[in-house]
């Protein structure tokens, strides 16, 4: 029998090239493990012995040696896998089809498995001997009944992920030794340091706190934790106001339960980047650099010398095989529904998890029920712990969501509603209509004044209005994320200092961001928004109580779901006292008023991943994969001009990417001085020859008249065409 290989090198006598038979055992070993996590290891290990056997002909042999011959290779394993599993072998047949291009969906058109399934192998494959597949697959689990083909599809693409990291692993061990030894070098999951580590770091930080009824109800929260740690896993809540130490408290639960259960990593989930940004750098200082992974677009180390610690974050950011992550929603709940190989491979290392949703209550509502009925599964049959950890506490009890068949939730806080009670430091005051004008007079008065409102353009407005220009300041995603800290960083130290600061934001600074107002103003919105704008005021409880005023702007945004958020607050407010609007109660009857109006399914990602079952188990994760979007239009990264403390820098690295072999991580480093321009605005400033497309794919802003450090990117300033203006 002919020798069959894998991977080949320059050397045309194939002395170091890489035997197929080898590479197939390597890739069914790991798979084998990385499926232990979730009782699967015979199905991993069959997958992996199946995913290259069509690789075992001469023509990709040919291929190897130089040929421009096409091999559909995945084709024989797949209905190999069919033959060999019978019904459950679609499900293997799927994986091993997509393994290089992502799962396919399922049915009998063009590219589609079925229709694959059914084409003939081109050439003849041999079968190697020393693939073993003959033992029968038993499911590791037994499906609720309702959610049989929801659990098979989830499982499919866990089992996928197993897969295509193990391919990968082997793949760069055999092509890139230098970096798989880098790989091998990844910080050790060893949680009994981690919580030593963060018991020190929390008992400095006890010993430097102001004493007072606030740090006294973060002791509490964080000793209530610690006890609850212990308990079995399943769904708990956090239910702790703003400014009450959930971020700590909660990183202590996390990493306590990890220690009690044998769990291999923590996994947050946060909706906003600025909270993110925050409360990773907190995690660092608690648990070593090299023991946290920040995961989003706009992650730029603080020294980008620091070669290492880059290649290492670039290793982890793969698949997550560290011992605590912080990512956004949607990296994480898009992921669950992906169907590509460079999303899904870390999946599989989310099993064994304790997973914190920081914020839960900014899930959208349109895709919450595909969100909750990942985490059931998680729990139900990957070891999972799920933790809501929010001050706006969603309802899940509410009969919209009870045919999910959620576990019960366990709340971590003994007295949730005697706590909102002992930490209320703001008293709320619904004021009606204020014109610009109005609002921007009231702004004035107040020496430190921090005032959310609901657009981008709002917050124009009202900043163009006020008199008293000195320690006015302007927020929103119009600036670009290192030019936002910037501002942060300035807010900050005049509060510190006692001077004039007037703030108007959008919502980006409404949940998690440190900022502590004596009054804040908020645009009518959900009251999840107005309770996420009062935690930014009185925040560590200096006075007895901060002001929150709620203002009515004279022109409503043409928003329907705003509008209906703010109908289902008025609604919520009418049984309510306006001062008691904060606590509990009212909130859970607000988020029931939302789940009766709101499609908690938008795009029927549910429905079509549990079709009645039958034999020939069509499932279209690639459709879904394409539908399951967080944020429809997430608009274009637009590279800005810069302020000019940062336009040299931001000249350089456009330089560096118009020759870069590799533009990819010039281009990450660039999203830091980049806006999100919606596509039909960005459509008109290509028209209008504002925009550069570096490399057809990096849009460069030419007019840096139109970004200002007090606005950031102005679009109605795009027409200026001062040659002065331009950047070359």
């Amino acid at each position: 029998m002919p020798v069959y290989y894998a991977h080949s090198t320059d050397k045309p006598d194939k002395s170091d090239w890489q035997e197929l038979s080898e590479h197939l055992c390597n890739v069914a070993k790991l798979t084998d493990k990385f499926a232990a996590a979730f009782g699967a290891e015979r199905w991993g290990h069959c997958v992996g012995l199946l995913h290259d056997t069509g690789k075992a002909c001469k023509n990709f042999l040919a291929r190897l040696e130089g040929k421009n011959i096409r091999v559909d290779h995945a084709l024989f394993g797949a209905k190999l896998a069919r033959e060999i599993g019978g019904q459950f072998g679609l499900l293997l047949a799927y994986i091993i089809c997509g393994h290089h291009g992502g799962l396919p969906d399922g049915g009998a058109q063009e590219g589609q498995l079925h229709h694959r399934l059914h084409k003939n192998v081109e050439e003849a494959t041999e079968m190697l001997p020393s693939l073993d597949c003959s033992e029968s697959l038993i499911f590791p689990f037994r499906p609720q009944q309702d959610w049989t083909m929801f659990s098979l599809a989830f499982f499919t693409r866990m089992l996928f992920s197993c897969l295509v990291d193990a391919d990968f692993i082997d793949t760069e061990a055999f092509c890139d030794p230098e970096r798989h030894v880098q790989r091998t070098g990844l910080s050790q999951h060893d949680f009994l340091c981690l919580r030593a580590s963060l018991q020190s770091y929390i008992a400095q930080k006890q010993a430097e706190a102001t004493p007072g009824k606030v740090n006294d109800a973060r002791r509490k929260v964080l000793g209530q934790c610690l006890n609850k740690a212990a308990l079995p896993q399943g769904f708990f809540t956090l239910a702790v106001p703003t400014g009450g130490g959930k971020t700590l408290s909660s990183l202590a639960f996390a990493i306590e339960h990890a220690v009690q259960h044998k769990l291999a990593r923590v996994i947050y989930a946060i909706p906003f980047t600025s909270i993110i940004e925050q409360n990773a750098e907190v995690f660092r200082q608690a648990l070593g650099e090299a023991n946290v992974l920040e995961h989003h677009c706009n992650y730029q180390s603080k020294d980008d010398d620091v070669a290492t610690y880059n290649k290492w974050r670039g290793l982890a950011a793969e698949n997550w095989d560290v011992p605590v992550v912080v990512t956004t929603n949607v990296q994480f709940f898009e992921s669950l529904y992906s169907n590509a190989t460079s999303r899904c491979r870390k999946l599989h290392n989310i099993a064994g998890s304790v997973i914190v949703l920081d914020e839960a209550q900014a899930i959208p509502t349109e895709y919450l029920k595909p969100c909750l009925l990942a985490l059931r599964e998680l729990v139900a049959h990957y070891r999972c712990t799920i933790v809501l950890c929010t001050a706006t506490q969603p309802a899940l009890a509410d009969t919209n969501l009870q045919r999910l068949d959620l576990p019960k939730t366990v709340e971590i806080v003994a007295n949730p509603t005697e706590l909102y009670r002992k930490l209320k430091r703001v008293r709320v005051a619904f004021v009606g209509k204020l014109t610009t004008m109005e609002l921007a007079q009231r702004l004035d008065k107040h020496t430190q004044v921090l005032c959310i409102v609901s657009t981008k353009k709002q917050a124009q407005q009202v900043v163009s209005n006020i008199t008293n220009k000195e320690g006015a300041f302007h927020l929103s995603t119009n600036m670009y994320p290192v030019h936002r800290l910037q501002v942060l960083m300035t807010i900050r130290e005049r509060l510190a200092d006692g001077l004039i600061c007037r703030v108007i934001a959008t919502s980006l600074v409404e949940a998690g961001v440190d900022l502590d107002f004596p009054v804040v103003y908020r645009a009518m919105a959900g009251l999840d928004a107005i309770a996420q704008a009062a935690g930014r005021c009185n925040r560590e409880g200096k006075a007895t109580y901060g002001q929150v005023y709620v203002y009515e702007p004279e022109e409503m945004p043409s928003m329907p779901w705003l509008q209906r958020r703010i109908s289902r607050a008025g609604e919520t407010l009418r049984a309510f006292p306006p001062d008691n609007c904060l606590e509990l109660a009212p909130m859970q009857r607000f988020f029931e008023l939302i789940y009766d109006v709101e499609n908690l399914d938008a795009k029927d990602i549910v429905g079509r991943l549990n079709p009645r079952l039958h034999k020939e188990m069509i499932l279209p994760f690639r459709e879904v994969a394409n539908d399951f979007r967080l944020i429809d239009d997430e608009g274009v990264g637009v590279i800005m001009p810069g302020l000019p403390e940062d336009s040299e820098t931001i000249q350089v690295l456009v330089k560096e990417l118009r020759c870069a072999p590799f533009p990819q991580a010039v281009g990450r480093k660039l999203q830091r001085y980049a806006v999100a321009v919606r596509r039909k605005l960005m459509h008109r400033l290509k028209t209008e020859g504002v925009i550069e497309m570096v490399r057809d794919t990096y849009p460069i802003l030419l007019n840096a008249a139109a970004y200002n450090a007090t606005m950031g990117f102005c679009e109605d300033m795009t027409e200026l065409w001062d040659p002065e203006f331009f950047v070359i």
